[in-house]
This record gives C-alpha cells, structure tokens and sequence, in this order.
C-alpha cells in the first residue's frame, strides 16, 4: 500500500509540475534583450522556427531617454518603434510602433531575424530591455 501512495504521489507531483511549469501559455519567449537606439547595432535576435509564426516585442519596463541633461524613465513609448530583419534574405519590415510597450509582426517565414528599436527624440538616445514573443 505505501508504494502505491509513493507512486500516486510522484505521479501528482509530476502533473502539478509540467502545468505549472508549461502548461498554460502558447507563447514562447527567447532570452531577454538589452537595446540602445542609434549605437548601429541589432537590438537582439531570434530565430522563427514556425512558418507564419506571429512575433510580439515587448518593451520592460523601466525604458530610459538619456540627454546630456539627464536620464528619465519613459512611460510613453510613442517614440519609439521596431522592425525586423531576415539574416538570411535580408529583407526587412516596415517600423512598427507599440501599442502599449507592445509592437505585432503577424505571419513571419521561418529564420532568423535581427530586431532593431529606433527613437524620433532629437536629444538623445533610449536604452532598456525587451522579449521577443512568438504568439
């Protein structure tokens, strides 16, 4: 009687760890990336391995504008906006703005992009981090 209590109990415990660990979401997110406007380079990248796959960039906060004043944390990200690039074709998407700390790409091929942020402030440059999020 005890080994099947132990094995019922194992069994439970696996359950409760597989939907708690990878149950509830069919969104996967790559490693978080740091990003600073106007340094030339990529701002992270990803690889799409779904064919038509829809990939979220997410801004986290807090999200600085760094001036020769100053630094202040943005809470208004009209500013700012995001493209793709495909590593192997090259081709590139139109810059998308966010919509709440949030910018959609629906129906992307499979590969590889790079993610590039840019600003419209004329003072300074922006720097924080952001997730990519296959949806």
């Amino acid at each position: 009687m005890k080994k099947v209590y132990s094995l019922i109990s194992i069994v439970m415990i696996a359950v409760i760890a597989i939907t708690t660990i990878g149950g509830s979401s069919a969104q996967a997110s790559v490693p978080r990336f740091s990003f600073q406007t106007e340094d030339g380079k990529w701002d992270g990248e990803v690889g799409n391995p779904n064919k038509l796959a829809n990939i979220e960039i997410d801004l986290v906060s807090p999200i600085y504008l760094k001036t020769a004043s100053g630094t202040t944390s943005l809470s208004n990200y009209s500013k700012l906006s995001v493209r793709l690039r495909n590593a192997n074709t090259g081709a590139t998407t139109s810059y998308h703005t966010f919509t709440n700390g949030k910018a959609l790409f629906t129906s992307m091929k499979t590969g590889k992009y790079y993610v590039d942020i840019k600003d419209s402030f004329t003072n300074g440059y922006v720097s924080g981090k952001l997730d990519v999020v296959f949806k």
